[in-house]
């Protein structure tokens, strides 16, 4: 069985890294299981769930709550054995998570090649599929043009042709590839861009991102185990809600010194150093419809794997 959590408080100089967060309690248990229990295919007894979310300060009423909502929203499926309920990732929610991954821990981007991707959806089709498409296509990181028009300079084709197939959209969306032509100056397009994504408030959330988790990278060595997941988690949790807004423009769009370069190197940094520590911790105090958690597979100790 498990060990009470008492055994293991966060100090008050980690904890305070949560000052200024908002920590919803759907978004926080998406991060934990996009991070630690979607390369595990494992379902977690709600009992463990409570007790984890409780180093982040949300009751165990919140945690019931938000894990209903979620199977509700097609994000958990639950088991229940005798009087326990487990929760898993849905078939839905797995992909969703997937999707998000292939950015999260691609730390090393690949060099642009100058095309962008835009994306038309038919004007023709219903409200509730165009709002859909619309959702999952701003989750990966495109840039709304104008209404039903979408543009993204590094496209995931396996993470968009899943959106697609999905909704079954396939018949009722254009998919295109386009580039400046030579001898036009590209200043417009930089304009757009910066508009389209945002791109101040972008560089402030890179900028608070940094300044909240740099100082941590000299106290590594010195966290225990559940230090090392509840900075784990925070790490994640912010640095996919400020990814998940950067559209990773190519570095010529790009204002001079820009921040996402320096946040995604800290990231890696801190999460190759904390990953140890964190999946000891998780081991320990989860279990599941299999018994305990599984040991940390391939799936996450590949995030990490030299490029």
């Amino acid at each position: 069985m498990p060990r009470a959590m008492s055994e293991t408080p966060i100090s008050a100089k980690i904890a305070k890294l949560r000052r200024g967060l908002v920590l919803r309690a759907n978004s926080i248990l998406i991060t934990v299981y996009g991070d630690a229990i979607a390369p595990r295919r494992q379902s977690v007894w709600l009992g463990s769930l409570i007790e984890l979310m409780a180093l982040f300060g949300l009751s165990p009423r919140l945690v019931r709550t938000s894990a209903f909502r979620l199977t509700a929203d097609e994000w958990f499926t639950a088991t229940k054995l005798g009087r326990r309920s487990y929760y898993g990732l849905s078939e839905v929610g797995l992909v969703r998570v997937q999707h998000a991954d292939r950015r999260i821990y691609e730390f090393n981007l690949a060099a642009w090649d100058g095309r962008w991707t835009i994306v038309l959806l038919d004007g023709t089709m219903r409200a509730s599929m165009r709002q859909h498409l619309k959702r999952e296509l701003l989750w990966e990181s495109f840039g709304q043009l104008a209404p039903g028009i979408f543009a993204h300079p590094h496209v995931d084709h396996q993470s968009l042709q899943e959106i697609l197939r999905a909704a079954k959209a396939e018949d009722r969306v254009a998919v295109l590839g386009a580039e400046s032509l030579e001898g036009y100056t590209r200043k417009p397009l930089q304009t757009i861009m910066h508009d389209t994504f945002r791109l101040a408030k972008v560089e402030q959330a890179w900028q608070q991102f940094i300044s909240r988790f740099a100082p941590m990278l000299p106290a590594l060595e010195a966290l225990s185990p559940a230090e090392a997941f509840f900075l784990r988690t925070l790490l994640i949790h912010e640095y996919r809600r400020v990814l998940l807004r950067d559209p990773n423009l190519p570095a010529a769009f790009l204002p001079a010194d820009w921040p996402g370069v320096h946040a995604r190197q800290l990231c890696e940094a801190l999460y190759r150093g904390l990953l140890e520590g964190s999946e000891q911790f998780l081991c320990a105090r989860m279990e599941t419809t299999d018994g305990p958690l599984m040991q940390t597979p391939k799936e996450i100790s590949r995030r990490l794997a030299a490029v």
